[in-house]
C-alpha cells in the first residue's frame, strides 16, 4: 500500500475511501483481478479523466505476495487499451522512486520518466496514447 499511495497508511479518511470505492463512470474507470480459487481481490488498475477525456491518472496496486507474476503488467494494458478506446491522449502516474519495478514496467510499455517538478522522490510516468 505504501508504494501506491506514497505513504505508510493504517486507515484512510472517509472522503478517499468513498473516492475509492465509488466511481464516477463519466470520468473513471477500475479494472479488477479476482484470485481464481478465493475470488478475493489480487489487483486493481484504476484511470480517472478530466471531464473532455483529454487526459487521465492511473493507479495501479498488486498484492505484494503476488507481485513479480504479470498482474500488474496485464492491468497496465488494460488501462492503456481503455485509454485508446476512449481516445483519451495522455495518461500519466506518480510514482516513487524506489518504486522500481513499476519505473522499470512503465519505460517497457514506453512511457516517459520525469522526476515530478514538486515532489523530491517522486516520478511521473506519462504516455502519449494517440
Amino acid at each position: 500500500l505504501r508504494l501506491r499511495f506514497l505513504s505508510l497508511r493504517k486507515n484512510f479518511p472517509d472522503q478517499m475511501l468513498k473516492r475509492l470505492t465509488q466511481l464516477d463512470y463519466e470520468r473513471d474507470i477500475a479494472f479488477v483481478a479476482l484470485e481464481k480459487d478465493t475470488g478475493a481481490l489480487a489487483g486493481i488498475g484504476r484511470l480517472s479523466c478530466d471531464p473532455d477525456h483529454r487526459s487521465g491518472e492511473y493507479a495501479l496496486l498488486v498484492r505484494s505476495e503476488l507481485q513479480g507474476h504479470g498482474l500488474g503488467w496485464d492491468l497496465l494494458k488494460q488501462v492503456i487499451d481503455y485509454a485508446k478506446a476512449e481516445r483519451i491522449g495522455r495518461i500519466e502516474g506518480t510514482i516513487l522512486n524506489e518504486n522500481r519495478k513499476m519505473l522499470t514496467m512503465c519505460l517497457e510499455f514506453g512511457f516517459s520518466i520525469a522526476h515530478h517538478p514538486s515532489e523530491p522522490g517522486l516520478s511521473v510516468a506519462t504516455l502519449e496514447v494517440r
